[in-house]
């Protein structure tokens, strides 16, 4: 699943580098942040994350999935996250992609989430199905707008549509200039409650953690903790 930037009013999106976003997963999400966006890293992060699957209870191959793995993790480098997800079951199927960007420009007021929710109804990969479903939430961070949709892919030269369930939450973080927008998107409708409960359990613990210097302790990546 492709995750394509929106322009922010007051100028493109500026993930700032002296945070990190994370949550508290629970086990079956899979970290794919990337940070130089190489292969080789790509590769590094599929092996590592392949190695803790119990070769049991594997639906496909170790090879397949590595392989898939490092795709996604290619793939959501190119859009720029601050940081990016997937959830797995232990047989080795997606479940959700799930991503996080960053918009705003240092010094430069951001819009409210009244002015910025248009941005938050477009998708310029695909079309929604229906009325989005729109809701403000109040989430530990700062105020949110919880935006959930079912879309209709963009398909090259035309042909055909794919139907994917999107569920994201723009958020306010308190004492901050920028604008966390969160998504995560999947194509398992049968399962669409399910997920929809997993990230909606998900948001509430988001928080930023500021970069250590280079002479604090190093931590835990985001989302090994």
């Amino acid at each position: 699943m492709e995750h394509v930037l929106r322009e922010a009013p007051g100028g493109a999106p500026d993930p700032e580098e002296d945070y990190l976003v994370d949550f508290d997963f629970d086990d079956g999400w899979l970290p794919l942040t990337l940070h130089d966006g190489t292969r080789a890293e790509a590769q590094k992060i599929a092996a590592d994350l392949v190695a803790q699957f119990n070769p049991l209870q594997l639906s496909v191959s170790k090879a397949a999935l590595q392989k898939e793995l490092e795709s996604r993790a290619l793939t959501a480098y190119e859009s720029g996250p601050v940081l990016a997800m997937a959830a797995y079951t232990e047989a080795g199927i997606l479940l959700a992609d799930f991503s996080v960007f960053a918009f705003g420009e240092d010094d430069v007021q951001r819009p409210s989430p009244q002015e910025y929710l248009p941005q938050l109804l477009k998708w310029p990969y695909a079309e929604p199905k229906g009325e989005p479903q729109v809701s403000d939430v109040q989430l530990p961070i700062g105020p949110a707008v919880r935006v959930q949709t079912v879309l209709v892919e963009k398909r090259r030269f035309g042909w055909g549509r794919k139907l994917s369930e999107s569920l994201q939450y723009g958020v306010w973080p308190e004492g901050r200039e920028e604008i966390f927008v969160a998504e995560a998107r999947w194509m398992n409708f049968e399962r669409t409650d399910e997920l929809t409960d997993l990230v909606d359990r998900l948001m509430p613990t988001m928080h930023v953690v500021p970069v250590p210097s280079a002479t604090d302790p190093a931590p835990k990546p985001p989302s090994e903790r």
